[in-house]
């Protein structure tokens, strides 16, 4: 995986956008008080601190939100591939549902958190299969960890998306509903 895949990769996760919101909180507020100094305390130094400093500070603040601010939209907007190298977590039990995955290559292992037993491997997924959709549908956490075997390839849709197909397409509403049933019967 090439360092720009991984910076994209991490981009897309929250707590990554959460931090980079907090730096731009403290370079904003780093550019006030800059700026309250110089007005202050005004004289050739302080102005000129002000004029190089505190305004490159808001260009790197207003980068920063418009930044978060457009990988916020787009990860809550749409299909977009994604690249898991083997071994990766795609997303744990317990964790708040927001894309169903499709498999385009590789493999991934379902496995679920069972008290006092441990971790059980419920099922193997391929290229065609899907998951991540229990949690969309019941509006609920995640039911099991998905954890990839190799490197895999998916399209991941986002839960409004996915919904809005859920809803008005009744073969795939009725397909989905049939591998639900059946995972929730197997496992």
């Amino acid at each position: 995986m090439t360092r720009r895949t991984q910076i994209a990769k991490r981009m897309r996760e929250p707590w990554l956008l959460s931090k980079l919101m907090r730096v731009a909180e403290v370079l904003i507020l780093a550019a006030a008080v800059i700026a309250l100094w110089s007005v202050l305390r005004p004289g050739p130094i302080s102005l000129t601190l002000f004029m190089v400093a505190a305004q490159g500070l808001i260009i790197v603040v207003v980068a920063l939100y418009v930044l978060v601010t457009l990988i916020r939209f787009k990860r809550r907007h749409g299909v977009s591939r994604v690249h898991f190298a083997a071994g990766e977590t795609v997303f744990q039990q317990g964790d708040a549902g927001d894309f169903l995955y499709i498999i385009t290559h590789g493999e991934v292992a379902v496995i679920r958190e069972e008290p006092e037993q441990g971790p059980k491997m419920i099922a193997k997924l391929g290229p065609g299969d899907y998951f991540g959709e229990m949690a969309l549908v019941h509006h609920a956490p995640r039911s099991a960890t998905v954890r990839t075997m190799t490197s895999v390839d998916a399209v991941m849709i986002e839960r409004l998306d996915f919904t809005t197909l859920y809803t008005y397409l009744p073969d795939l509403q009725r397909n989905v509903d049939e591998v639900i049933l059946k995972r929730q019967t197997s496992s």
